[in-house]
């Protein structure tokens, strides 16, 4: 999901908190519109700034269908919520990239980049950053933190084997004294004109004899 610059914001983050944790333990509609949020306890108009909080991180899609990270993420128990956390990552992409424990900021520190990348005023950029923190209660960070330091172990690891590989194909190639051996192939064609005389093929086996030995005593 490519990530946006706005900064969706509710009066009552505290609600937002509430409401999350409702769907959780609730069937996934088809839809979460504005209807669906007065059907479930969440009719004030503080409460519709919750579907474009979760389109931002995620969790629906544009026509406001559940997503497959509200079923394995905000649903998902604690594996879930490392999942969620990276969605969270994704949606608010701009302040992970100037801080990569955003979540753990001070007010003061998420309030000031929040009001220089947009237009809202001081309250709108307090209750911004106030929503952010509300999602990010839903997240496991740490567990994101380290899958991705796993699979860079995990790609260190692969190219050591690999390194082990290719110098136990070196070794094998050397020789015995550590020099490097080389191995020739020769291969011989001769041929003899057809005669009945026995002599003549003795003497010709005698001669190949004679001088593939000293091939091979100049070899040694």
């Amino acid at each position: 999901m490519a990530a946006d610059n706005s900064f969706p914001y509710t009066p009552t983050p505290g609600k937002l908190e509430e409401f999350l944790e409702k769907l959780q333990g609730m069937s996934v509609p088809p839809r979460i519109d504005q209807q669906y949020l007065s059907s479930v306890g969440f009719a004030s108009s503080n409460s519709r700034p919750f579907i474009p909080l979760m389109k931002k991180i995620g969790l629906l899609d544009r026509s406001g269908k559940p997503t497959e990270l509200y079923t394995k993420g905000l649903r998902g128990g604690t594996s879930g919520r490392a999942l969620l956390a990276a969605g969270i990552r994704d949606g608010y992409d701009n302040v992970f990239q100037t801080y990569s424990d955003a979540y753990n900021r001070s007010d003061t520190e998420l309030a000031t980049f929040f009001r220089s990348h947009s237009d809202l005023d001081d309250k709108k950029v307090g209750l911004a950053v106030k929503t952010f923190k509300a999602v990010c209660k839903f997240g496991d960070f740490n567990s994101v933190a380290g899958a991705v330091d796993k699979e860079d172990e995990g790609d260190e690891g692969d190219a050591d084997e690999q390194d082990e590989l290719t110098k136990g194909r070196r070794q094998r190639q050397q020789g015995s004294n550590g020099a490097s051996s080389v191995v020739i192939n020769v291969n011989i064609a001769l041929s003899v004109d057809a005669t009945s005389d026995a002599a003549v093929y003795d003497a010709f086996f005698a001669a190949m004899a004679k001088h593939l030995k000293g091939l091979t005593d100049g070899g040694a």
